[in-house]
């Protein structure tokens, strides 16, 4: 941040106040009330709680702790900035803008690096990418940085500052500091481009490969589905949403810092708060805009509808399995089979039911149950291939 300004509450007309004050507080409730219905729609939705999930949720949480902490005590600077001068608040303040800010990048980082091994390295994501082990590189991360600022304030190594001009506090940044964060963000950035670039190369491929499969009639053998192309450009909008956002909050903030000796126009520092503040109101609308099962968990939230497991779904097929074989067992009853003259009838049990992994995808996206492979005494009574149920949609990978 730069160095401190002049204020200038007293220039201000009550029209400007008002004005100020009302789009910060609609982007606060925008960015609260969007990231607890992302929260909530992971909690709820057994298909949404996957590991790349673990990612979106933990974002949301950094864009809660935003929403409730700093975005608020911005509205009340730009009621009256009197308070805030001698109140221990600036430095809750200080401290959380700039650990979220940098735990909103990390975890975009990681979610990069998530991309990659699903996208790229499938054949060994599912081992190093379990929910336990995403959220144990979440916590490691956000404990480093929470760690390393809580160290240099207790050291007294930095200290927090009012900037009027920002309606903002902010830690004062050391030469230690300030080489720290920048090797931070540059790498959190190399990793995300690298990342993406490699996961769109190898969709481009896919695609390509798709296209002269079918134009030579020959089979294609792809991991990559429809479904994890579109989590990935999700995923990519959530960053480049971000760095639209940042980007030119960072070019102002340099353009201060160099000229130290100048007092910037109010109208251009406010911009710069204001886009830090959207970037955190921002994912829930990607989410929920480019992701059907994100829009479909949305509209059951806001109509308090509970989230029913239904029979058509891919996850419920064990629920399917018990239906198929109650019907298989009232069928295999009605055969009774002549044995010698020592017993008049036999016990006749149910069918094998075929397991899961014999199960296969049809085009279309339904779901055919295979038939069973064991002779039946009843042959043609008992059949599966025409047991057939549409697929859900598909949720986060």
């Amino acid at each position: 941040m730069p160095g401190d300004f002049i204020s200038d509450e007293s220039s201000r007309s009550v029209g400007t106040v008002i004005i100020e004050v009302a789009l910060c507080t609609m982007i606060g409730v925008l960015a609260l009330f969007g990231n607890v219905l992302v929260s909530l729609a992971v909690i709820r939705n057994p298909k949404l709680r996957t590991s790349t999930s673990m990612f979106i949720l933990a974002l949301a949480i950094a864009d809660i702790l935003t929403a409730l902490i700093c975005i608020p005590l911005t509205c009340a600077i730009l009621v009256s900035d009197e308070w805030i001068r001698a109140s221990y608040l600036c430095y809750v303040q200080g401290f959380a803008i700039l650990t979220l800010a940098l735990m909103s990048i990390g975890t975009l980082a990681l979610m990069a690096v998530n991309r990659f091994f699903r996208v790229v390295k499938s054949t060994i994501y599912k081992r190093i990418f379990t929910k336990r082990n995403s959220l144990l590189l979440i916590g490691v991360l956000w404990l480093s940085i929470i760690g390393f600022y809580s160290g240099l304030l207790a050291t007294n190594s930095t200290h927090v500052r009012y900037e009027p001009s920002y309606a903002v506090c902010a830690l004062a940044h050391t030469l230690v500091e300030t080489l720290v964060e920048f090797m931070f963000v540059i790498i959190a950035l190399i990793v995300i481009v690298v990342c993406y670039t490699l996961v769109f190369m190898n969709i481009r491929r896919h695609q390509l490969s798709v296209v002269s499969s079918l134009l030579g009639g020959q089979a294609r053998n792809s991991n990559l589905s429809v479904e994890e192309i579109k989590i990935s450009k999700l995923l990519f909008m959530t960053v480049l949403g971000f760095a639209i956002c940042w980007i030119p909050s960072l070019i102002i903030i340099t353009m201060d810092r160099v000229a130290i000796h100048t007092t910037p126009p109010r109208a251009r520092t406010l911009l710069c708060t204001y886009l830090n503040y959207l970037s955190v109101a921002l994912n829930p609308v990607i989410y929920g805009v480019m992701n059907r099962s994100f829009r479909a968990e949305y509209k059951r939230i806001l109509l308090c509808r509970k989230t029913q497991v239904l029979t058509s779904q891919i996850t419920s097929l064990n629920i399917r399995t018990l239906r198929n074989a109650a019907r298989a067992a009232v069928l295999w009853k009605k055969c009774v089979v002549p044995v010698s003259n020592e017993a008049k009838m036999i016990k006749v049990a149910s069918p094998p039911i075929q397991e899961i992994s014999n199960s296969e995808v049809a085009d279309n996206g339904e779901l055919l149950l295979a038939p069973s492979r064991s002779s039946s005494l009843c042959s043609g009574v008992v059949s599966f291939s025409n047991i057939s149920r549409a697929s859900s949609p598909s949720a986060v990978e």
